[in-house]
C-alpha cells in the first residue's frame, strides 16, 4: 500500500483546491493572471460581472448558501483521509474502517446535493431577503449524478464489508 501517503497527498491537495475555489468565486469575480493565463472561478449560474455588482448583504448570503458544500467536502476529505490511514495500518475490514467509508460516502453525496441545491437556496433567498429580480436555478449535470451514483456505490461496497465482517465473525465462532 506504498500509493497511500500520495493519495492522501491528493485528497489534501483537492480540499485547498476546493476551498481556493470558494473564495476566488465569491471574492475574487475578476479572476486571476497565473502564468499569463488568465482564470476566472465563478459560483454556478452567476457571471463574473454579476458576482461582482453583488451588494455586501446578497454576497454574503450567496457564501453562506454555497458554504455547506465546502463544510462537507472537508469532511468527506476527513473520513478519506482517515480511511486512508486505517488501510494503510492493515485495518481493511474494521468497523471504523467501515464507518469512515459509510461517513465519506454521506458526506460526498450531501456536499453533492447540497451543491444542486444552494442555487435554489440562493435565489430563493435574494429575491425575498433583498427583493432581486434575478431569476432561480436550478440544474444538475451528469457528472453531477454520476459522481452521486459513485457514492452510493460506496455505501453498497461498505455494506458488503460490513456483511463479510460479520460473516467471518460468525464462522470464528464455529471453528
Amino acid at each position: 500500500m506504498k500509493w497511500i501517503p500520495v493519495l492522501r497527498l491528493a485528497v489534501i491537495g483537492f480540499v485547498l483546491l476546493q476551498a481556493l475555489y470558494f473564495v476566488m468565486a465569491w471574492l475574487v469575480p475578476q479572476g486571476v493572471v497565473l502564468a499569463g493565463i488568465h482564470m476566472v472561478v465563478t459560483p454556478k449560474w452567476l457571471a463574473p460581472e454579476e458576482v461582482a455588482a453583488l451588494a455586501a448583504g446578497p454576497l454574503l448570503v450567496g457564501m453562506l448558501a454555497s458554504l455547506p458544500v465546502l463544510l462537507l467536502t472537508v469532511y468527506a476529505a476527513w473520513r478519506l483521509d482517515a480511511l486512508l490511514r486505517a488501510l494503510q495500518r492493515g485495518a481493511y475490514f474494521a468497523v471504523a474502517s467501515i464507518g469512515h467509508l459509510r461517513a465519506f460516502a454521506g458526506a460526498a453525496l450531501a456536499a453533492l446535493a447540497w451543491s444542486v441545491l444552494d442555487t435554489l437556496l440562493r435565489g430563493l433567498s435574494w429575491r425575498f431577503l433583498f427583493d432581486a429580480k434575478t431569476p432561480v436555478n436550478i440544474g444538475v449535470s451528469s457528472e453531477e449524478l454520476l459522481a452521486m451514483l459513485v457514492c452510493l456505490l460506496f455505501f453498497l461496497i461498505a455494506g458488503v464489508m460490513h456483511e463479510g465482517r460479520r460473516l467471518a465473525e460468525e464462522n470464528e465462532g464455529f471453528v
